[in-house]
């Protein structure tokens, strides 16, 4: 009795497809390592009001106050401006620092656990689990001639 033979099809990709693909990759694996940075804000992040804007609330408060109409009393209920680069605003930094100390003290093995992902700010060193100090590289090999 005659044996069939047998077919194998194999799909090659080519070099420069696999090269960006591996380019893809390790681009991938250093902005993980970025990501679980946590990256402090600078600057603001809302413009304040201009001095005309307050001067309409003045204004504002001046009318209500002379036809018995409540006012604020001139309370202040924004936080303490800030300028940078000649530009006035408020910024989110005070808030978002207290609630990254507060969760590093309820939770010191969660907030160390995830910081093991990222990197040192002062020093620039991966943490552990960084994809950069991982045993395994990944790296993709075409299974054929290329034509070389």
């Amino acid at each position: 009795m005659a044996k069939g033979g047998t077919q194998t099809q194999e799909t090659i990709a080519p070099e420069f497809l696999e090269t960006g693909i591996q380019q893809g990759i390790n681009q991938g694996r250093d902005i993980a390592t970025y990501q679980d940075t946590p990256m402090p804000l600078y600057g603001q992040q809302v413009a304040s009001f201009s001095p005309a804007d307050e001067a309409v609330f003045q204004g504002n408060q001046l009318a209500a106050g002379a036809f018995g109409m409540p006012t604020t009393g001139g309370q202040q209920y924004m936080p303490q401006e800030q300028t940078m680069g000649g530009i006035r605003g408020y910024s989110a930094r005070p808030m978002v620092d207290e609630m990254m100390k507060r969760f590093e003290a309820e939770r010191p093995a969660q907030a160390d656990y995830r910081a093991s992902f990222g990197l040192d700010p002062i020093t620039g060193e991966a943490g552990s689990r960084a994809l950069s100090n991982q045993p395994v590289e990944l790296e993709l090999q075409g299974g054929g001639s290329r034509g070389k």
